[in-house]
């Protein structure tokens, strides 16, 4: 197996699931995505699928499908939130530099009335 075919496959593991142990998911080559749209089902096709017997099979494919799905839901979610911990580390920043500065000022005010007192 050639490595640069592994770069566009993701292996997942560890699913809290009795059926599923992993999933390989391999990538599109060249992709790039500009907007992240998310992609629906159409109502007709679910309609001619209820309308045969569920077999065995068709609840594994709905199990890893679901599976895919909270993996990529939790990653979106961590990125979400790392996006939201960088913001506030920069209110944090500013907000440590103003106080530092007031404390400063408050300082020399003070040394001033004193020295001025006396």
């Amino acid at each position: 197996m050639e490595t640069s075919n592994l770069k566009n496959m993701l292996v997942l593991k560890n699913f809290p699931s009795n059926i599923v142990e992993e999933a390989i998911i391999i990538l599109k080559q060249g992709s790039k995505i500009k907007n992240i749209q998310k992609i629906q089902k159409i109502e007709g096709a679910k309609n001619d699928k209820s309308k045969k017997k569920v077999k065995e099979k068709d609840y594994i494919v709905k199990e890893a499908e679901m599976l895919v799905n909270q993996y990529i839901s939790r990653m979106e979610k961590q990125q979400k939130e790392k996006q939201e911990n960088q913001k506030f580390q920069k209110k944090y920043f500013k907000l440590k530099k103003f106080t530092f500065l007031i404390s400063i000022l408050a300082l020399l005010e003070l040394i001033t009335l004193i020295l001025f007192a006396i």
